[in-house]
């Protein structure tokens, strides 16, 4: 009987010293895994610069008509500048290469040019990019 109770014992204390390793070593390589977000966070600039940007250029592919799109332009122009006047200056200006109906009424592809830029007090970013809408 005391050699079972030994074995238990021996067993215990074995399953409390490996636990116990685990657990500091864990602890000891804890710190290397830390991930740095704030670098992250200095990037809130750029990243909102680019999802502008991205989401531009989405207006003028979701857009089905040349009044639509006039409209959806405006409209994206207007909600930029709302949003962004929390976080930083935000210029976007867009323009037209040529009227995207004739006279006739007959829609017509067109080029629309796009400068963005923004200004915070950390950074200054900008672009000068271009998509073409056609009429579908």
């Amino acid at each position: 009987m005391k050699f079972k109770s030994r074995k238990a014992q021996f067993f215990i204390l074995s399953a409390f010293a490996i636990v116990s390793i685990v657990y500091f070593m864990a602890r000891w390589v804890e710190p290397f895994t830390i991930i740095d977000v704030s670098e992250v966070a200095s990037l809130e600039e750029a990243f909102l610069f680019n999802n502008v940007k991205e989401k531009a250029i989405d207006v003028i592919k979701q857009s089905k008509s040349c009044d639509d799109l006039q409209y959806n332009l405006e409209e994206y122009k207007n909600f930029v500048e709302i949003y962004v006047i929390e976080r930083g200056k935000l210029l976007l200006v867009y323009h037209l290469t040529s009227p995207c109906k004739l006279p006739s009424g007959e829609e017509i592809p067109t080029v629309v040019i796009f400068d963005l830029n923004l200004t915070s007090p950390r950074i200054k970013i900008g672009s000068h990019f271009y998509e073409t809408w056609k009429p579908s």
